[in-house]
């Protein structure tokens, strides 16, 4: 989450950051946060949901022979793209997965990766245009909350519960606010927080093997947590340097939360979503070229979770990170149109 608390920050542009290359087939600068995975009790009150928040159906998955349901939902902005383009190259995309049944399963419930012993995933953050208007319209509409802005001591950010219990955080795109209403349409899937045991470990996987670049950095000793925001630049076309909490314009960011001390803890710290109980699911990262980048990370001696050679679906595959956090790698269809979605 961002913040205007008199925190210790340092904030680097994707201008100023010197970016690795690599000598494989596979270019990390055309590669995009493409979605992030949550699953869902019920997909009728839970595109409902983020339909209100301004986001767009842009594609349907259906796979009855495993049944589920893949929903995927974006905001027709400038980072994700505009019009019918392929759902593989678009940026900040939302998977809500829906595993058949569970709508009619009282039994059903999933964790939102903020209460213990699950803490994991934090949240999804949207910014908005005007963040009072929003959040009434949001109240106004019965959605709870799990904080409102007139409530603790950082008064310019809330958190909305969407229908499973996933916290939502809402910011400010701007310093100010940049109208005297709300518009759903203009609002942006800015980025998914994690939360990582060792900061260093997972920076440098995130930078040096996933090709990201680290846009932005919060300190906050007093509190002892460090924010740290990574994304593609060239994914956000239209951010320009030194533009006014350009940070908070993006989409497709990737929040990593270090509080510390955490990496002095023997074991893993942190549920990864996918161990029972379960809740969020994976980021996903698309890129040139699948095939060439597979080997790339193969090369790199990264984690596979599932290898494209496994299973059935041989057009993903899945990584882990530093935590266990999943990662899907696909194919940009727009790139290199290689698979039938």
């Amino acid at each position: 989450m961002f913040s205007r608390l008199r925190l210790s920050s340092r904030v680097l542009t994707p201008f100023s950051i010197p970016v690795r290359t690599y000598t494989m087939a596979s270019d990390t600068s055309t590669y995009k946060l493409n979605h992030t995975m949550l699953r869902v009790k019920d997909p009728k009150r839970s595109v409902e949901f983020y339909e209100f928040l301004g986001l767009n159906l842009v594609n349907k998955l259906d796979f009855p022979e495993w049944k589920f349901t893949n929903y995927f939902l974006a905001y027709n902005g400038p980072a994700s793209l505009q019009g019918d383009c392929h759902w593989t190259d678009r940026n900040a995309v939302l998977e809500l997965t829906h595993n058949h049944g569970t709508e009619n399963d009282p039994n059903y419930s999933v964790v939102n990766g903020n209460t213990e012993p699950h803490r994991g995933f934090g949240h999804l953050a949207i910014s908005v245009d005007n963040i009072e208007a929003a959040c009434k319209r949001i109240e106004d509409a019965g959605y709870p909350f799990q904080k409102k802005l007139t409530e603790g001591r950082m008064r310019h950010i809330a958190f909305a519960k969407d229908p499973d219990g996933y916290w939502v955080e809402i910011i400010r795109r701007a310093d100010e606010d940049m109208s005297a209403a709300t518009d759903p349409s203009t609002y942006r899937l800015n980025h998914t927080m994690l939360r990582v045991k060792d900061a260093e470990a997972s920076l440098k996987f995130y930078q040096e093997k996933m090709g990201m670049t680290l846009v932005r950095t919060i300190e906050n000793p007093d509190n002892k947590f460090n924010l740290y925001f990574l994304g593609y630049p060239a994914a956000n076309p239209e951010i320009k340097e030194g533009a006014k909490n350009n940070v908070a314009e993006w989409e497709g960011l990737l929040e990593l939360t270090w509080n510390y001390g955490t990496e002095k803890q023997e074991g893993p710290v942190y549920h990864n979503g996918n161990t029972e109980p379960q809740g969020f699911g994976h980021i996903c990262v698309s890129v040139d070229d699948l095939q060439a980048a597979c080997e790339r990370f193969e090369s790199l001696k990264v984690d596979f979770k599932k290898r494209l050679t496994d299973g059935r679906m041989n057009n993903v595959a899945f990584l882990l990170d530093p935590d266990g956090y999943w990662i899907e790698v696909i194919q940009n269809e727009r790139i290199k149109r290689t698979s039938n979605w």
